[in-house]
């Protein structure tokens, strides 16, 4: 009877998505009369044709209106639903300058002043900070009128309209791109690294030679050495980091929660899509119609809305964070202030080395990997970004600061978790000390974890959902409201983490009385309507971007604040059914071993996978034609290549660095590959390890 439901949701979903299109979304006819939004030159061409000095400049239009133009109502209809279409009064072009310079030249200079418009709004540049590109604010005021001049006799000839043209950033075929010290250090740092992975799996291969002839392979490199030298030498072995990565609990515990593992996979793989999907729309499209037109269907809301699904990470880590509290208040009788420093000290060194490794990559490396007319708009920025505001990222504030020059922009995130993982821990600590002022603790918490989103929504004016519009896409949501506002801050977020965190002592607290969940109804009946339930909130969002509502509106704002807390709640419940086994073949599904090792690795490839989507992406040198078969295979070949890069990262600088700071934190010997769901032993550890991605 259950497995009805999902059925009979999704034919609903099909079914008024069929009814949508139906509806005619716009004439066709009409759209292809509108300026193309981007049109590039050859780049290649350009910069390989000429034995002079060649330069390629982007450069980004806003049309000026002109009520006298046929075709400006139907520009001003598009650029108007912003919501659903891109800015069609703000236009891009890649031109080859010397191309420009010999059309211009064909006219004398009153008819090519003709062609130049002074910029007529103060407000209407949008583009980059020109200290964004080297040398780009040279070519801006170089050619300013010449870019203008371009732009317009195209825009003059064809529609009878102009527009004020600014440069975004030129390449030339001359430029150089010495080495400088951030270079050497990274490749001094990469060759370390190999060369230590090499030498201590030469040492620790050895060791086994001469001490354990009698035993297996696998069985020498899954026993941890003994404390003192050998261990620290063997600290980059690969085999025996393999083991680590692949070793597999047998505790009761270990085994409740196995299922973590492949939520944190399958949420990874959702991100990927998500963030292919985005990278596809930055890029210059030769078909945005693809994109305004998904923005009108209903099922697309599961996409558009997907970002949703960062809030699981969240609720992963409280829910983890309270498993292990609770575990840890049991054997111990204090929780000192040592102790709750020494938990933020242990998960922040955790963090920092794969964290640094890809900071220092984008900020060197990357830029050195393609080219073409975007390459400067996907790498340079990162590259410039991540030299100046390295420093946010390494204090967990970027979700905060230096939003709008974001470096690893992913990272926000584990900024967000972090400052999460504080508050939470505080929280905790408060209800141990004063036990007796936990229900109206935990009751304070859930009310302020809705009123603070519904406060944000009601005085910035926001609508009930994240909002990603289309022309917000050109600039990765730098500078879209909603992004800043309500997506990545710590105040908006906490309640999906609160959510996991009372799951997580909910679980706690019903494993030791051996309460039987699978027996109780009116949980199994709301555990079964969890997922119908997060498909239908996904969906909700198409009332928002179909329709504009006055704001700032109390509604509006109860409803944000209850969209935005309801995803915790969620899957709060869903995991404790999980641990307790509930959904048998979900349950049998999500704890099969393939996840255990991918699950694991999920910290890597989440910090690693936009390095990728940039690198094998970024070359290209036309407008794309996009499509859902492109998204797919963009997706598919990241997830792969994404998880190579990142089962080294693990290997390599993750696992050898956690086994190093657990030596540090500890004088006993231990077997330190265990899992970080093991509540066995270091709780301290245990607590500071329940990053979602992690």
């Amino acid at each position: 009877m259950v497995a009805k439901y999902p059925i009979l949701l999704i034919s609903l979903i099909v079914l008024g998505d069929r009814i949508s299109a139906l509806t005619p979304l716009f004439n066709m006819t009409e759209y292809y009369k509108l300026p193309k939004l981007y049109k590039y030159d050859d780049f290649d061409r350009c910069l390989q044709e000429f034995d002079a000095k060649a330069v390629y400049c982007i450069i980004d239009t806003h049309i000026k209106p002109n009520t006298s133009a046929a075709i400006w109502p139907l520009i001003e209809k598009f650029s108007n639903d912003t919501k659903r279409s891109f800015r069609h009064d703000r236009i891009q072009r890649g031109l080859c300058m010397n191309l420009c310079e010999k059309i211009m030249e064909k006219y004398d200079y009153e008819t090519q002043m003709k062609y130049y418009l002074k910029q007529f709004n103060e407000t209407n540049e949008v583009t980059f900070d020109p200290n964004t590109f080297r040398e780009a604010l040279d070519w801006r005021i170089k050619y300013k009128r010449l870019a203008n001049q371009c732009v317009n006799f195209e825009l003059k000839r064809q529609f009878s309209i102009m527009g004020y043209s600014a440069v975004e950033y030129c390449v030339s075929n001359q430029e150089e791109d010495p080495l400088d010290y951030l270079d050497i250090v990274f490749l001094v740092l990469l060759g370390s690294i190999i060369l230590a992975v090499i030498l201590s799996s030469f040492f620790d291969y050895k060791m086994k030679k001469k001490h354990s002839s009698n035993m297996k392979s696998s069985d020498y490199y899954r026993t941890p050495l003994k404390k003192g030298l050998s261990q620290k030498l063997a600290l980059f072995s690969l085999p025996r980091n393999w083991q680590i990565l692949m070793t597999k609990r047998r505790t009761t515990l270990s085994k409740d929660l196995r299922f973590i593992q492949s939520a944190r996979f399958l949420i990874m793989y959702l991100v990927i899509a998500g963030h292919c999907m985005l990278f596809n729309c930055i890029f210059p499209l030769l078909n945005p119609e693809y994109v305004e037109f998904n923005y009108r269907r209903m099922i697309t809301m599961l996409i558009f809305n997907g970002i949703t699904v960062i809030q699981t990470y969240f609720t992963i880590s409280g829910f983890l964070l309270g498993v292990q509290f609770a575990d840890y208040s049991e054997r111990n009788k204090t929780f000192t202030v040592k102790d709750f420093f020494a938990s933020i000290l242990y998960r922040y060194v955790r963090l920092v080395p794969i964290y640094l490794f890809m900071i220092l990559l984008d900020a060197t490396w990357l830029i050195k990997l393609q080219d073409g007319p975007v390459w400067k708009r996907v790498a340079e920025t990162e590259r410039t970004f991540c030299r100046n505001n390295w420093w946010a990222n390494l204090l967990f504030v970027n979700n905060y600061f230096t939003v709008d020059e974001p470096c690893l922009q992913q990272g926000w995130y584990l900024a967000t978790d972090f400052q999460l993982f504080i508050l939470g821990l505080l929280l905790l600590a408060f209800v141990r000390r004063f036990p007796k002022l936990l229900r109206p603790t935990i009751g304070l918490a859930v009310i302020l974890s809705y009123v603070s989103p519904a406060l944000v929504t009601y005085f910035h004016q926001l609508e009930g959902v994240v909002m990603i519009r289309p022309e917000a896409l050109k600039y990765v949501l730098w500078y879209e409201r909603s992004y800043r506002q309500m997506y990545i801050p710590t105040h908006t977020n906490y309640g999906s983490y609160l959510a996991g965190l009372i799951a997580g002592l909910t679980y706690h607290k019903l494993k030791r009385s051996e309460f039987n969940i699978r027996q109780h109804k009116p949980f199994l009946f709301l555990w079964y309507c969890v997922l119908p339930l997060a498909v239908m909130l996904l969906l909700s969002a198409y009332v928002f971007y179909e329709y504009d509502f006055e704001k700032p509106a109390v509604w509006i704002a109860l409803y944000s604040a209850l969209s935005k807390n309801l995803w915790g709640l969620i899957f709060g419940v869903l995991f404790v059914g999980l641990a307790f086994g509930v959904g048998w073949f979900l349950k049998r599904l999500l704890s099969n071993p393939v996840f255990r090792p991918l699950g694991k690795i999920t910290y890597a490839v989440y910090l690693c996978h936009l390095f990728v989507i940039r690198a094998t992406l970024g070359n290209i040198r036309q407008p794309i034609y996009v499509s859902d078969v492109r998204i797919l295979v963009s997706t598919s070949s990241t997830l792969l290549l994404s998880y190579i890069m990142g089962l080294f990262l693990c290997l390599a600088i993750e696992i050898p660095f956690s086994n190093f700071q657990k030596q540090l934190f500890h004088k006993k010997p231990e077997v330190y590959y265990e899992e970080n769901i093991d509540l066995s032993k270091n709780g301290v550890q245990n607590m500071a390890e329940s990053n979602g991605t992690r």
